[in-house]
């Protein structure tokens, strides 16, 4: 043993060859924080000075790779004085620059998860292999930033130019299969035998049967692509940049910049660049709110973690074969949940399993899926006509229509059948679930959990607690929930629960600008401009226009002093003339390609609004902007004070995970810090006239008038 840390080893493996192993002594995961950085570089200082040194593996003993810098260091990165920042981006970037120089060639077996630093450690070697469950990523325009660390610089270098935009503008996982048709490792190997094959590896490269020369001579160099091909290069990327959701985060335009810049320098050049453009951004608001945001989805995580109960969940029923319905059959039985899925029509059963067949094989979320795979995943799906199959699973679900009377018959008929230790859920979007629990013999056992639609792509899963919901019954609905590859939140019950309730007050602003004689279209290019994934009649539309009537109806009775719009809306006239939305292919957009066909404008719409704009006021861009996230905002902190979800790091992780709130800008709580309340509050009075929607609740008012903060509330559930 050469060297024995805290968070790595060296040890000799005879023949001039060495192996440094990241172990962490304090921590299940690897982190590259600031003293194993530390450690690294004496690491590498002692390796330098081997005399016999011809090969150098790096391997990790725990079940991920590296997983760069923790939560917490992240968080802090962004908020230290940029002199100390600095200070760490020269000490890695030193380190791992004195790595890719070492004189013998570098093998790294990349065994579970590298990301952010950890993967771009594993870029300064000459060769990587990967195991089949691995990935890797570069997730820092997630965080407001770009790679720091020589990501930009030696991933263009190793993979190419398109490549590297996509992945670090994207900071998307990647696979082991993609990891390899890209030229990013050499090999791909099963978990079991990956650190003799990178071994073998090793030893070919220190025996010269492999040359890594041109590898190192093709990261020092600029890329090879003519004037034309890097401009045709980068401006088919910023067309495809251009429809991500988080697409107006100035982090993914500044990477696609940086790395269109520096693909013509030297690779010491290029480092110039990226390190000042990460310098920059880390100054940024973006950042401090998006590392807050990640920070706050750790602690979301942390809180159901330690709220699950460790139940057997083999088998699952859904009742309801309809969209919904389907959705949450496949993702269960993708995550190896056996399922059975009940319909009283034979016919909707084989369309479902067709769907989800075809879903499998077409689908480019799934491209990723052996045939095998496929195929288990379709057989670990049960269809039945009967109740009765049932009576042995460990959870069921109702997703039938959002009908109150139709859902408490099955609920009933589902309970009857089931063990008497089994859950039973109900998956409604705002129907409140004690009025549901009362025909239920055992209602402590009966919780809501709201899957959002597309269930493959929404990762937030409201659990909803009833009056006589049982902890235990909600500690094994988060496991569900989890075991699904979602991010649970718990709510109590209310109309709306947390997420339609926040978003039919940001609906009913849009209504209410609509009636002020504001064109849709010109309120959907602001907010989408403001960073919204889809502006609020882009979102209506593809809601169903009747399904968000209903939703604002029943939340307008639940609360007729604030919710009820006045006079007649939008949606009802769209309503009456049948045209709701994608569903139809006409709402407040036309869709002649069919419900997944692009949006185009309706030439009819302004003909239908006349009946329903009262006046033609004079409102501004930061107004309708102003009028749009003012509601949204004092119902957020109204659903706190009631209590309907814990923190203020939930609401703000609930909303962009289900709400579709600008990532970039942290959220409603951490919004309403970085004004001010009583800032914000006396910008709410300029509003008051409109309606009640623009007024503050006590709870709101008392925390401004004392000077306090959401961070404060949250710290102190938080304890």
């Amino acid at each position: 043993m050469l060297m024995q840390g805290q968070y790595l080893r060296v040890l000799s493996l005879g023949s001039g060859l060495y192996e440094l192993v990241f172990d962490n002594q304090h921590a299940s995961i690897n982190t590259l924080d600031r003293a194993c950085i530390t450690e690294l570089g004496d690491a590498i200082t002692l390796l330098k000075d081997v005399g016999d040194l011809r090969g150098l593996l790096i391997s990790s003993d725990h079940e991920s790779f590296v997983l760069g810098g923790g939560v917490d260091e992240i968080y802090r990165h962004a908020r230290v004085p940029a002199a100390e920042r600095r200070a760490l981006l020269i000490e890695a970037n030193e380190w791992l620059n004195r790595l890719q120089a070492l004189s013998a060639p570098t093998v790294v077996a990349i065994n579970g998860d590298a990301f952010g630093g950890g993967f771009e450690l594993t870029l300064a070697c000459d060769m990587r292999v990967m195991s089949e469950t691995a990935r890797v990523s570069l997730p820092y325009t997630r965080w407001g930033v770009i790679p720091g660390w020589g990501g930009c610089v030696r991933l263009a270098r190793i993979v190419g130019l398109e490549h590297a935009i996509d992945w670090i503008c994207t900071g998307r996982e990647v696979g082991a299969g993609e990891a390899l048709s890209t030229g990013l490792v050499a090999n791909v190997i099963d978990s079991e035998h990956l650190r003799e094959g990178a071994l073998d590896l090793l030893i070919q490269c220190a025996n010269g049967v492999f040359d890594v020369t041109p590898e190192r001579q093709r990261k020092a160099q600029p890329l090879a692509l003519s004037k034309l091909a890097l401009t045709l290069a980068v401006e088919s990327a910023r067309e495809r940049l251009s429809t991500l959701a988080d697409r107006q985060n100035p982090a993914i335009n500044a990477a696609l910049e940086t790395l269109a810049e520096q693909a013509s320098m030297t690779a010491a050049d290029a480092s110039n660049v990226e390190a000042q453009c990460y310098s920059a951004l880390m100054e940024s608001n973006e950042a401090r709110a998006l590392t807050n945001l990640y920070r706050n989805k750790w602690r979301v995580k942390a809180i159901a973690a330690a709220e699950i109960k460790r139940a057997a969940l083999n088998r699952i029923g859904v009742l309801g074969a309809g969209v919904m319905g389907r959705a949450i059959a496949e993702r269960a039985a993708l995550m190896r949940l056996r399922v059975v899925l009940m319909d009283v029509k034979d016919q909707k059963l084989e369309e479902s399993l067709d769907e989800i067949a075809t879903r499998l094989r077409t689908d480019p979320d799934f491209r990723q899926l052996s045939p095998e795979m496929r195929l288990n995943t379709l057989r670990r799906i049960r269809p039945t006509l009967s109740y009765r199959e049932f009576s042995n699973v460990d959870l069921a679900i109702e997703a039938v229509i959002e009908d109150p009377g139709v859902k408490t018959a099955v609920l009933s008929a589902l309970e009857r059948v089931m063990s008497e230790d089994a859950v039973l859920a109900t998956n409604t979007s705002a129907i409140p679930i004690s009025g549901l629990a009362r025909s239920l013999k055992r209602p402590q056992q009966f919780c809501g959990i709201h899957f959002f639609n597309p269930v493959s792509k929404m990762p937030l899963v409201e659990v909803v607690r009833a009056a006589k919901t049982s902890d235990e019954t909600i500690g094994r609905a988060l496991g569900f929930a989890v075991a699904m590859g979602k991010t649970p939140v718990v709510v109590r019950d209310c109309p709306g629960f947390f997420v339609n309730r926040v978003l039919n007050s940001y609906v009913l602003g849009f209504l209410l600008l609509v009636r002020d004689g504001v064109d849709p279209y010109r309120i959907d290019k602001l907010m989408e401009d403001y960073g919204w994934r889809a502006g609020p009649a882009r979102t209506l539309d593809a809601l169903g226009i009747d399904t968000a009537l209903n939703i604002t109806r029943m939340l307008g009775a639940a609360y007729p002093d604030r919710l009820i719009f006045p006079g007649e809306s939008v949606i009802e006239r769209l309503r009456v003339l049948r045209q709701l939305g994608r569903k139809t292919g006409v709402g407040f957009y036309r869709y002649p390609e069919g419900f997944s066909g692009a949006a185009q404008f309706n030439p009819r719409l302004q003909e239908m609004l006349e009946p329903v704009v009262q006046s033609r006021a004079d409102i501004t861009d930061r107004e309708v902007i102003e009028r749009m996230m003012i509601p949204l905002k004092i119902e957020v902190a109204r659903v706190l004070e009631e209590g309907i979800i814990g923190t203020p790091a939930a609401a703000d992780v609930a909303l962009v995970l289900g709400v579709g709130y600008p990532a970039f800008r942290g959220g409603a709580c951490y919004a309403l810090d970085n004004e001010g309340l009583g800032r914000f509050v006396a910008r709410c009075r300029k509003y008051e006239e409109i309606g009640a929607i623009y007024q503050p609740g006590l709870q709101l008012r008392e925390m401004a008038t004392a000077g306090h903060t959401y961070a404060e509330w949250g710290a102190s559930h938080d304890g």
